[in-house]
């Protein structure tokens, strides 16, 4: 049986459309550099290295900045994170370079330049007493425990006679450099089992491993 709606009664209300759930907020970049995930490997220090503008990365046309931590630091890049970290200090760099290679006007030419003025780095001695820096050589970790050294004004330090790591003898170069290194916990070096810990000094330093070198030199 069919009823009219003789009495006018308001049709049924149709149902509201549900409400589009809101877009999921996108999480906080964990870092400045968009190259750099979380959990990785010294995150923490990458990042500290930007707070202290001690490393400004690699910028791109966009502005956006990458880090590259598994790339190897060069001497020059090394003269000017250490430059940085000891606070960018006042210095007037010589018009004549301490280093037949390297030329006034190059990049980190002011950089290089302190390192020299400070004795942080000597150079590879050439004949007639002229030295050069090979700035685009990678830094070995070796060489980078005597950077360190160095720039923390090469305190008085006795290496002990047994070394801290299995491989690195204490007759080789830098024993006290690296001695120290460990004595300061700014290496921790690999552990190899048994108690034992490796350095492997003629391995060259990656950008991240130098972060956190830095790092637990400042801190």
């Amino acid at each position: 049986m069919v009823v009219a709606n003789l009495a006018a009664y308001p049709a049924a209300a149709k149902p509201a459309p549900p409400a589009k759930p809101a877009p999921p907020a996108k999480p906080a970049p964990v870092s400045p550099f968009n190259d750099l995930v979380a959990n990785q490997a010294f995150l923490k220090e990458m990042n500290w290295m930007d707070s202290r503008k001690i490393s400004t990365g690699y910028v791109a046309a966009n502005g956006t900045k990458t880090y590259r931590p598994l790339e190897q630091v060069n001497r020059d890049a090394m003269a000017a994170f250490m430059y940085r970290l000891a606070g960018s200090p006042s210095y007037t760099p010589p018009k004549t370079s301490p280093f037949k290679d390297v030329n006034a006007g190059q990049q980190f030419y002011k950089e290089i330049c302190w390192l020299a003025s400070r004795n942080i780095s000597t150079g590879y001695p050439g004949p007639g007493g002229t030295a050069t820096y090979r700035p685009l050589e990678p830094v070995n970790r070796d060489a980078m425990a005597a950077f360190m050294y160095r720039l923390a004004g090469s305190p008085s330090y006795t290496p002990p006679k047994a070394s801290p790591f299995a491989d690195v003898k204490n007759t080789q170069q830098y024993y006290k450099e690296i001695s120290w290194l460990a004595a300061k916990g700014i290496s921790t070096g690999w552990e190899e089992g048994r108690g034992t810990k490796s350095f492997r000094s003629l391995q060259q330093v990656n950008r991240d491993a130098m972060a956190a070198f830095m790092y637990r030199w400042a801190n």
